[in-house]
């Protein structure tokens, strides 16, 4: 058995959404500035929850069907706070990209067969902070992976 987490942030990782950057886990980056948004990268905190197995047949441990889930978070940042004459100028902006975002996840169709990837809702959609502590207009999407293994 041979989990694919390695696929799935790499199939996240090379969709394409105009105007963002979409980063893989070894390229998190430890600081944003106003040059790098907007970007989507997996969060660094609590990347992966909720990791659970289920047997879906009997049998020796590698032969047996299981069912794999848990959920993947990734941060979207637009831009930093402040940018703008008012402080919710880049919110449209900001609503545009998150559906824009939840379309490319949606539509995704890198991941098929014993993989499947649902988004669970954009969360904490405003003030987010990044790896450094600066803070940005963003949100958190949870993404729910389920893998059918033996």
């Amino acid at each position: 058995m041979t989990l694919a987490i390695q696929t799935i942030t790499r199939a996240i990782a090379d969709l394409s959404i105009k105007g963002v950057i979409i980063r893989d886990t070894h390229e998190i980056p430890e600081a944003v500035d106003v040059r790098t948004c907007p970007i989507l990268y997996p969060e660094p905190v609590n990347f992966i929850s909720g990791f659970s197995v289920e047997r879906d047949s009997y049998g020796a441990a590698a032969q047996a069907k299981k069912t794999v889930t848990y959920t993947l978070t990734y941060t979207y940042l637009h831009a930093p706070i402040g940018t703008g004459r008012g402080l919710f100028d880049v919110y449209d902006g900001l609503v545009k990209n998150v559906f824009a975002i939840l379309d490319a996840l949606i539509l995704a169709d890198a991941l098929t067969g014993t993989i499947e990837l649902i988004p669970l809702t954009p969360v904490n959609v405003g003030p987010v902070g990044d790896p450094a502590g600066n803070r940005f207009h963003g949100c958190q999407f949870e993404l729910s992976v389920t893998e059918f293994v033996n």
